[in-house]
């Protein structure tokens, strides 16, 4: 499991960035960057999607270590 989250991790490291046009000259403050991330379609799409990845990785690694928890348990009686 360790290997699967590892390589997803260097998978998501080795992507080109994925940039829109325009310029960012706008964004002096934290205010005016949240309005962009949130007011983009872009940057709305690339966060569901990282949520999403943070989900799928969770619940992997917690579907494995209750696999691991119950053949453990199996051995053991």
């Amino acid at each position: 499991m360790k290997q699967l989250v590892m390589t997803s991790l260097l998978a998501v490291a080795t992507t080109p960035a994925l940039a829109h046009p325009g310029e960012h000259d706008h964004l002096t403050g934290l205010e005016s960057a949240g309005e962009h991330l949130l007011g983009s379609p872009f940057h709305q799409l690339m966060f569901v999607a990282a949520i999403g990845g943070l989900v799928l990785i969770f619940s992997l690694v917690r579907q494995a270590r209750k696999a691991k928890k119950q053949q453990a348990a199996g051995r053991a009686s």
